[in-house]
């Protein structure tokens, strides 16, 4: 072989040479600077869910025992005792009760005499209307009245008769007429006074002539007449007083009507009020009686309150020599333990009747139970949920119930922890790795291997994928997308892997 020749060859071997070494470096860099990645293909299935918490146990049925008000505390059993029945659950001092009976007694007494007094004002009172006395003193004014005008009237008839009566039957009117004719005194004669007058003679000439008007009776006549005259203005002074006496009356009368009518009223809205009296007194003396009736059933008890059943005190309210004031509550619990279990709210809608639960009861061993019921409560104070975050004052709690299993050892308020693992009710199309989902301000997606090709060869590359998340669980998460069944997601990777760079699957 000519050098020519060999030295083609040296060429040749050494770029051979050199081509392999740097194929060698290209794969020694791919794999330092390549992100080698895990991959799984989408499928369809269920979500499994896992999730816990705390509980407690609790009785079966809690029944709240209200004390009697207004008592002295002798004993009360203490909170966590075993009550069988019939045992005594408080016991009030009997001193303190009899004395409180005495003083009922006492308040009840004194509230049916205010009862009777009531009932005899409200009978009213006896009395004599004014207006009777006012009529009678009427009548008699006008019985006064009557016999004033009688006198007035015969004084008046007296007075006309004398001062009517004329000599010779001439009224003293035309006696008067006749001697101012005549123009001198009653005794002279008047030659005009004609002869035939009837009664006029000659005072000289009749001496038997009766009712003449002699001059020697003048002054008797006036005298008489005088009388007269002042006992007609006296009768006259009678009758109107009488008639003025009469008018009082009457009014005295009309006012004595107004008065007896406002006290009328006035005595009718007094035995109202003390009807409304009697009915205020006798609620108040109902219940004083009803109160002694049941401090009389205390006192019949022995001033106990015993256990209708076997029972467990979960909470006492008293203290020994404490008065009590009404409010005060003891809790039982009767009827067997259960389990109360307490949960988070966003695990509400997976907690249902039926359900497994896993549990372990302080450092005892692992027991499944079923739960029978779940609700939603409202707690009195902070109470530990789910991984023991506490919730605020009268806030709702969700809690689920269970059998307490057999042959356990356990009392009321004893803590455990329970687990439930379970599968969704739906089953879903897609169901990616969670670990495969990415989200961004773009939304939710993930990355499937991408093969291309290049001076190098086939290269693998990372591509997006857009998806829409329906759910979740811990490890999974069920999605709608444009996915295929053949593509593989990119489930981990050892570095970040950003859309199209360069991957490789780990081997």
């Amino acid at each position: 072989m000519d050098r020519k020749t060999k030295r083609r060859v040296w060429v040749l071997a050494g770029f051979l040479i050199m081509m392999s070494v740097c194929t060698v470096l290209s794969r020694a860099a791919a794999s330092v600077l390549v992100a080698q990645v895990q991959v799984e293909k989408p499928g369809r299935g269920k979500l499994s869910y896992s999730y816990g918490g705390n509980g407690n146990v609790v009785p079966e049925q809690e029944k709240t025992i209200f004390l009697w008000a207004g008592q002295q505390v002798e004993w009360a059993a203490e909170t966590g005792s075993a009550v069988k029945a019939g045992e005594c659950l408080i016991q009030f001092r009997m001193e303190y009760l009899q004395q409180a009976i005495r003083s009922k007694q006492a308040e009840l007494t004194q509230l049916e005499i205010q009862v009777q007094q009531q009932e005899i004002a409200a009978r009213g009172t006896a009395r004599v209307p004014s207006a009777e006395r006012a009529l009678q003193n009427l009548e008699d004014a006008q019985k006064k009245l009557e016999e004033a005008l009688e006198k007035e009237r015969k004084a008046q008839e007296e007075y006309n008769q004398l001062d009517g009566r004329t000599l010779g039957g001439v009224s003293s009117e035309r006696f008067g007429e006749c001697a101012g004719q005549s123009g001198g005194a009653i005794g002279d004669r008047n030659p005009e006074i004609p002869e035939e007058m009837p009664g006029i003679q000659d005072p000289g000439n009749s001496e038997e002539a009766p009712g003449n008007m002699l001059p020697d009776d003048s002054s008797d006549t006036s005298s008489r007449q005088q009388e007269l005259k002042a006992a007609l203005e006296q009768a006259q002074a009678d009758a109107e007083a009488a008639r003025q006496a009469a008018d009082q009356a009457r009014t005295e009368y009309q006012f004595a009507l107004k008065e007896d009518s406002a006290q009328n009223t006035n005595e009718a809205n007094s035995i109202q009020s003390a009807q409304l009296g009697v009915q205020s007194q006798q609620v108040q003396a109902d219940k004083a009686r009803r109160e002694l009736e049941e401090l009389t059933a205390y006192q019949n008890a022995g001033g106990r309150i015993c256990a209708e059943e076997d029972c467990t005190v979960l909470m006492s309210g008293v203290q020994t020599g404490a008065f009590t004031t009404g409010a005060e509550v003891m809790v039982t619990g009767i009827g067997g333990w259960k389990l109360k279990g307490l949960a988070d709210a966003k695990d509400k809608e997976k907690l249902k009747a039926g359900t497994e639960a896993e549990i372990r009861l302080g450092a005892g061993k692992k027991r499944t139970v079923r739960i029978e019921s779940v609700s939603a409560e409202r707690s009195e104070g902070s109470e530990g949920g789910a991984g023991g975050s506490g919730s605020d004052s009268r806030s709702l709690q969700f809690c689920w119930y269970a059998r307490l299993p057999e042959n356990t050892a356990s009392g009321n308020g004893n803590t455990f922890t329970w687990n439930v693992n379970a599968d969704s009710d739906q089953e879903y199309e897609q169901i990616i790795p969670l670990s495969a989902l990415g989200e961004d301000t773009a939304g939710a997606f993930c990355l499937i291997l991408s093969e291309e090709k290049s001076m190098l060869g086939t290269v693998q590359t990372a591509k997006r994928i857009p998806v829409t998340v329906l759910e979740k669980d811990a490890q999974k998460a069920a999605v709608t997308s444009t996915l295929k069944e053949s593509d593989q997601i990119i489930a981990s990777s050892e570095k970040y892997v950003e859309e199209g760079e360069r991957v490789r699957i780990k081997e």
